[in-house]
C-alpha cells in the first residue's frame, strides 16, 4: 500500500499542470497572506471574499506562473476595495517560495454626500425610502439593494408597462465622496385588456383561466404574469409557459398565455425486495387530465408474499374552493402474515383543504368490509368467531409539510396526526378511537464534504375504545419491518400470548399486535458523488397492549446502506441488525431494497 501510495503522488507531481488541475481535491493555487493595517475587520473580509473567488474561478486555472495569479487577484482585491467604498486604495502584490503576500493601503472610505430618486411625484409619495442613506458609505450592495427596494415598490403599487430602474454614482475624489441618484424610466401606467390561453387541446381554457388569476381590469403588474405562469406549471398539466403582451391601446394591454401541454398519462413499474415480506412488484397508471379540468385517475397494484392490493382513486381538484380537493378510492387488500390473515375492500372519501402554504386540514367517510382469520390461539375472540367486519370510519387530519422534496427531503419537517373514529356496523357495540402522530425533521450541512443530512423521525399511536382482543387484528399496532424498525421482521415486534404444548412446555406466540405503538429513528444521509450515497441509521419501536405510547423496552436496530440517486428518487438498498435478538424468533439481519428513504 506504501509503495502504491509513493507512486501515486510521484506520478501526480509529474502530471502537466492542466491535466493536476482537473483531479478533485488537487490544489495547485498558492498559498497567500494578506495584511491590512488599522482594520481587522476589513482585513477578514476581504481574506474571506478572495478564498470564495479562489473556489469558483475558472480564469485561474489558466494561469501557470504564481505571478500571473498573484497579478490577476490583485485586480479583484482592487474590486472588492471599490464595492466598499475605497476607491484610492493601492494592493501591492509579492511572491516568495511559491507564496503570495498581498499588502492593502485602503485609504479613506468614501460616503454619501447627496441623494435623488428620479421619480414620478404620484409615484413618489408613496414610498417609504431606500436602506441607504445621506452620510452612509458607498458600498455597492447596499446601493443595489436601494434599486431592488425601488423595483419592488413599483411592482406592488404601479401599474407600469414597464419596471426599468437605473442607479449612477458620481464619485469625488478631492471630498472622498459621492452623489448617488436612483432614476426610473418614463413607462406609461397601464390595466388589463383581455386574457387569453392559447395552446390548450385537452384542458378547458376556462379551468387554467381561474389558475391564472388575472381579470380583465386589473393594474399590470409584471409580477402578477410571473405569479400566473408559477400558478399554471404547478397544475402538472402544462410542460412550458410563455406571456404575450399587447401595446397599449387606450391604456390597456391585452394578455396571451400559450401553454405547451405535457403528456397527461403515465405508467410506472417497480421491483422491490426486503428478507422479512419477500420480492415485489408494482404497477401504476395514472392519468393527470380525465375530465379536461385537472381531474386525475391513479390505479396502482403492489404485490409481494405478504401483501398485495390494488387500489383506483379519484382526486378533484378546486372541490368547492380553489385550495381544496376531493379524493376518492376503492382499494382490495389481501394480508397474510404469522399472526393472522385478511381480506378487505375499502371504500373511502376524503376531502383536504390547504389553510396555508405548509399546512392541511381533511376530513371525510371511510366503509371497510373485511374478513380476518387470527391464526394465534387465545387471540380470537369468542364473541365474534367468524372475525367479520363493516367498519365505519371518520378520518380526521392535519399534516405541516415544509421539507423540499417528498422523497429525499434534505431540509425541512414534517407532523402528520390523523384521529378516527370507528364503529363496526354488524356489532355496533364495537367502538374504538385509532390515533396516530408521526414527526420528522431534516438538517443538511451542505458545506461540509459529503453534504451530511440528519434526519430524524418519531411515530407514536394510541387506539382507545376497546380492549386489545376485542379489536380486528389488521388494525392493531404492530412493529418491525423496512418501514418501522430495521433488522426485524415484518409486524415481529408487539405483544405475544403464552402458549403451552402437550407437555405443558411454555413459549410465546407471534405477535398480536396492540393498542400503543413507539418508534424512533435516527439516520446519518451522506453523498459521496451526484449519484452514489450512503447511511447510517439507528431503529427503537415496540408496540404495547396498554394504549398510551411509550418510548421504554424499546427493541433496537442499527444498519447501513447504499443510495443510488436518480433525478426522482434514491434507490435504497439498506442491511440492518437487530441489537436485541430473540433467539428462535429473530434472524440474524435483514436486507431492503425500494425506492425513496426509508422515510
Amino acid at each position: 500500500m506504501r509503495i502504491l501510495l509513493v507512486s501515486l503522488l510521484v506520478t501526480l507531481s509529474a502530471l502537466p499542470t492542466h491535466l493536476a488541475a482537473a483531479i478533485p481535491f488537487w490544489d495547485r493555487l498558492p498559498d497567500f497572506t494578506l495584511s491590512l493595517q488599522g482594520d481587522p475587520q476589513l482585513q477578514q473580509k476581504l481574506t474571506t471574499e478572495l478564498n470564495e473567488l479562489r473556489k469558483n474561478s475558472s480564469v485561474l486555472e489558466s494561469y501557470e506562473e504564481p505571478a500571473d495569479i498573484a497579478h490577476y487577484e490583485r485586480g479583484n482585491l482592487e474590486k472588492l476595495l471599490r464595492a466598499q467604498g475605497y476607491y484610492d486604495a493601492t494592493v501591492y502584490e509579492s511572491v516568495a517560495d511559491n507564496q503570495v503576500s498581498y499588502k492593502v493601503t485602503p485609504g479613506p472610505q468614501y460616503h454619501i454626500k447627496s441623494l435623488d430618486i428620479e421619480m414620478p411625484s404620484g409615484l413618489r409619495a408613496g414610498f417609504s425610502g431606500l436602506p441607504i442613506h445621506m452620510g452612509n458609505p458607498l458600498i455597492a450592495s447596499k446601493v443595489l439593494e436601494g434599486s431592488e427596494k425601488i423595483t419592488q415598490y413599483l411592482n406592488e403599487n404601479a401599474c407600469l408597462l414597464n419596471v426599468d430602474v437605473s442607479y449612477q454614482a458620481t464619485v469625488i475624489h478631492r471630498e472622498a465622496a459621492a452623489r448617488l441618484e436612483y432614476r426610473v424610466a418614463p413607462s406609461p401606467e397601464v390595466h388589463i385588456g383581455e386574457v387569453r390561453i392559447e395552446g390548450a387541446s385537452s384542458i378547458e381554457a376556462d379551468y387554467l383561466l381561474d389558475k391564472v388569476k388575472v381579470k380583465p381590469g386589473d393594474c399590470f403588474r409584471r409580477t402578477q404574469l410571473d405569479a400566473a405562469q408559477l400558478r399554471l406549471l404547478r397544475t402538472n398539466l402544462v410542460a412550458n409557459v410563455n406571456t404575450e403582451v399587447s401595446e397599449p391601446y387606450n391604456g390597456l394591454v391585452d394578455v396571451t398565455f400559450v401553454i405547451q401541454e405535457r403528456n397527461h398519462r403515465t405508467i410506472t413499474l417497480g421491483v422491490g425486495y426486503t428478507s422479512d415480506e419477500g420480492a415485489g412488484i408494482s404497477a401504476a397508471w395514472e392519468h393527470r387530465n380525465a375530465f379536461h379540468r385537472g381531474e386525475k385517475i391513479e390505479v396502482e397494484s403492489k404485490l409481494n408474499e405478504v401483501k398485495q392490493t390494488l387500489e383506483g382513486k379519484l382526486t378533484i381538484p378546486r372541490f368547492f374552493h380553489d385550495k381544496q380537493r376531493l379524493t376518492g378510492s376503492i382499494a382490495l387488500e389481501g394480508e397474510d402474515v404469522d399472526s393472522y390473515s385478511s381480506e378487505s375492500l375499502t371504500f373511502s372519501a376524503l376531502v383536504s383543504r390547504k389553510i396555508s402554504t405548509h399546512r392541511t386540514l381533511s376530513g371525510g367517510i371511510e366503509l371497510k368490509f373485511s374478513e380476518v382469520d387470527e391464526k394465534v390461539e387465545g387471540a380470537v375472540d369468542e364473541d365474534d368467531p367468524d372475525e367479520n367486519y363493516t367498519l365505519l370510519a371518520f378520518p380526521l387530519g392535519f399534516k405541516l409539510n415544509t421539507t423540499d422534496k417528498p422523497l429525499d427531503a434534505r431540509r425541512g419537517a414534517t407532523s402528520a396526526l390523523e384521529v378516527k373514529p370507528y364503529i363496526d356496523l354488524r356489532n355496533t357495540n364495537t367502538t374504538f378511537i385509532k390515533n396516530t402522530l408521526q414527526l420528522t425533521a431534516y438538517k443538511t450541512a451542505s458545506e461540509w464534504r459529503y453534504q451530511p443530512t440528519l434526519a430524524l423521525r418519531l411515530r407514536a399511536g394510541a387506539i382507545i375504545g376497546e380492549s386489545n382482543l376485542e379489536l380486528p387484528a389488521d388494525e392493531r399496532f404492530y412493529a418491525g419491518g423496512g418501514g418501522s424498525v430495521r433488522g426485524y421482521g415484518y409486524q415481529e415486534l408487539g405483544p405475544r400470548l403464552v402458549e403451552i404444548d402437550d407437555d405443558g412446555e411454555e413459549s410465546l406466540s407471534d405477535a398480536i399486535g396492540g393498542r400503543g405503538l413507539s418508534e424512533i429513528s435516527l439516520e446519518g444521509r451522506f453523498r459521496f458523488t451526484d449519484t452514489w450515497g450512503g447511511v447510517i441509521f439507528f431503529d427503537g419501536g415496540n408496540a404495547y397492549e396498554d394504549p398510551s405510547p411509550k418510548f421504554s423496552d424499546l427493541f433496537w436496530g442499527a444498519g447501513f446502506g447504499v443510495r443510488y440517486i436518480t433525478s426522482f428518487a434514491p434507490i435504497r438498498m439498506d442491511i440492518a441488525f437487530p441489537l436485541d435478538r430473540r433467539e428462535g424468533i429473530d434472524d440474524r439481519y435483514q436486507v431492503y431494497v425500494s425506492l425513496g428513504q426509508a422515510f
